[in-house]
């Protein structure tokens, strides 16, 4: 069954147990399915823990096609669709489907207690939820959206609107409490569960160091960054191989030196086969508002993989990271080639770090955890 078909509103009452009628209910929308990674980890995972929860319900849909958005971020496809005169149609296609889309959402929120809008903007929508009186509003939010590359209309005046803000990190709850005093932070939670599934059948090679980054085209930015301590680093060393995976070799740096691979896009068994292959994982962030605001769910999957996480000293990362206990952390290019150095020459603490950090997300970070957070904020929104 395609996702889109799952998570159609006409099949949201699939999911839900016939439990009694006090059980609180949530109708949680995320934008477009799977496409983007918050829709798992902010809302999609947690659907079995609903499912077995004894003071909450929910249903689950999507905001806008995953197929249709797929479609749209394919270049290629794209652009022979404008070939061929498809353009308009499918543009007019897709508004249509979109608008119906949101008036089921509407109508079926009126017998909900609470809906989540997990990272998805639209002014209009929430005032049509809003204008429902009955269920409490919320708004969950991570990265920078107020930031220029977000662009997210009227974000002020919803803020001040909805009944309750969900933030993934201090930083954008900081921002969120300018305008709503009721503002909840629940980290991530990186499916620690789904890498032990697929633990034992990944081996990593012995010789043959994985260096990888995780991600999408749209972030692929901060590489960059880390251009020259990677050039220098796989003119010395021929054992290390960097993997890219969810971004083409076309968005990459102009590489000389290193030798590298890409997967292009991937699918959550895919993703975390892909990390589970990994020795060392790369987390570069720009000193600027979007690094400061990003999570660190990236290194978080990392650690999910037991492969080392090394990240920029910056943002979020030195809340969860101890530099040379459970992951490395790095200010400059000389201190990222010294680390990634450190790691490639030292396997038996590469091993250990990997397994110290492993431990942190399950003591921390577990779907269980999280979810008891989620729902614990769901609880005081509502009073």
């Amino acid at each position: 069954m395609g996702v889109d078909t799952l998570l159609t509103p006409g099949t949201l009452a699939d999911g839900e147990a016939r439990r009694s009628t006090r059980m609180k209910r949530a109708l949680i929308v995320n934008d477009c399915g799977l496409f983007f990674p918050s829709g798992m980890v902010r809302a999609l995972q947690f659907q079995p823990l609903f499912g077995c929860s004894e003071s909450w319900q929910a249903a689950f849909t999507s905001r806008h096609s995953e197929s249709l958005t797929r479609f749209a971020y394919d270049r290629r496809l794209w652009a022979k669709a404008i070939r061929k005169g498809f353009r308009y149609p499918l543009k007019a296609y897709t508004s249509w489907w979109e608008q119906k889309r949101e008036d089921e959402i509407v109508t079926r929120a009126a017998g909900y207690d609470l809906v989540a809008m997990i990272k998805s903007p639209g002014t209009p929508l929430y005032r049509r939820l809003r204008a429902l009186r009955r269920p409490r509003l919320v708004m969950d939010i991570n990265d920078a959206v107020w930031t220029r590359q977000f662009a997210w209309p009227g974000l002020q005046e919803l803020l001040r609107e909805v009944d309750g803000v969900i933030c993934e990190n201090d930083c954008v709850a900081e921002y969120a409490r300018q305008f709503n005093t009721r503002v909840f932070v629940i980290p991530d939670a990186p499916q620690v569960e789904m890498f032990d599934r697929y633990r034992g059948e990944v081996t990593r090679k012995d010789d043959r160091i994985v260096i990888g980054w995780i991600g999408g085209s749209n972030n692929i930015g901060p590489l960059y960054r880390i251009l020259e301590p990677l050039e220098a680093l796989f003119a010395r060393y021929p054992q290390i191989h960097l993997r890219i995976v969810g971004a083409s070799e076309s968005v990459l740096p102009k590489f000389e030196q290193v030798r590298f691979s890409c997967r292009p896009s991937f699918d959550q068994n895919e993703m975390v086969r892909e990390v589970l292959s990994f020795h060392i994982g790369l987390f570069p962030l720009f000193h600027n508002e979007d690094g400061r605001a990003r999570g660190t769910l990236k290194a978080k999957i990392y650690m999910s993989g037991e492969a080392v996480a090394v990240c920029e000293n910056y943002g979020e990362n030195p809340n969860l990271v101890r530099d040379g206990v459970d992951g490395l952390l790095a200010s400059s290019q000389e201190e990222w080639y010294e680390k990634i150095k450190y790691l490639i020459l030292n396997h038996i603490e590469r091993a250990a770090m990997a397994r110290r950090g492993l431990e942190k997300v399950r003591q921390h970070f577990t779907a269980d955890k999280v979810f008891s957070e989620l729902t614990s904020a769901y609880d005081r929104i509502l009073l």
